[in-house]
């Protein structure tokens, strides 16, 4: 049979952000983001199996608490390994898929951001603020938002959504991941409030404080 190369070179390309370890019994996604974006928390579940371990070398536990203690480190490795092995290793096709789109995302969300001098001026209209996140504005390939846990509606999603799928492309990517970073005149004293605490404070029309770079 001879080789379909579009079908190989699609195939090829499908990527699986959200592994087992994130869906439920239908087989649906549960959680906004993947677990293996969340290193803190793979960071504490690492601690956590640490101390258990050390208290059974200490003979620190109860001995009627051994068996328990045992098994729930068992447990906890066999999630934290499907944890782990859920984070998807891209070949050389998908990661200039998720390149492209990460890019695209980057220069879109930019565009669309107020900047932190206009935030500061009090020149955001709140509404305006809520619009940019919650309404169907910014472009992303169907196919890869679907991957990546969103749903679209003829190829547009939410400013919120944008950001999400800004944050797992660039972490698979080994690229920055703070939507903050993306506003035009961010700088040093911008870094000292992330994306949602400045769009907490315009949609509650607080003064925003900093240099306003």
């Amino acid at each position: 049979m001879p080789v379909n190369v579009k079908q190989v070179k699609k195939e090829s390309s499908k990527i699986q952000f959200f592994g087992e370890v994130d869906l439920n019994d239908d087989g649906e996604i549960r959680s906004d983001m993947p677990a293996w974006y969340l290193e803190p928390h793979i960071d504490y579940m690492e601690e956590d199996i640490s101390r258990k371990e050390t208290a059974l070398a200490q003979n620190r536990i109860v001995a009627d608490q051994v068996p328990m203690v045992k098994e729930e480190i068992k447990q906890e490795r066999k999630r934290l390994s499907e944890i782990k092995n859920s984070k998807p290793v891209l070949n050389d096709v998908q990661k200039d898929r998720c390149a492209r789109a990460y890019e695209s995302l980057k220069h879109q969300i930019s565009d669309s951001m107020p900047t932190r001098k206009q935030a500061k001026d009090g020149l955001v209209n709140p509404y305006d603020e809520m619009k940019r996140l919650k309404e169907k504005h910014i472009t992303i390939e169907p196919a890869l938002a679907k991957s990546l846990g969103v749903k679209t509606d003829h190829g547009k999603i939410t400013g919120d959504a944008a950001n999400k799928c800004f944050q797992i492309l660039g972490k698979v990517l080994g690229e920055p991941t703070n939507p903050e970073t993306l506003r035009r005149d961010h700088g040093v004293e911008s870094q000292k409030i992330d994306l949602h605490d400045l769009t907490r404070a315009i949609m509650e029309g607080k003064e925003i404080k900093g240099d306003g770079r």
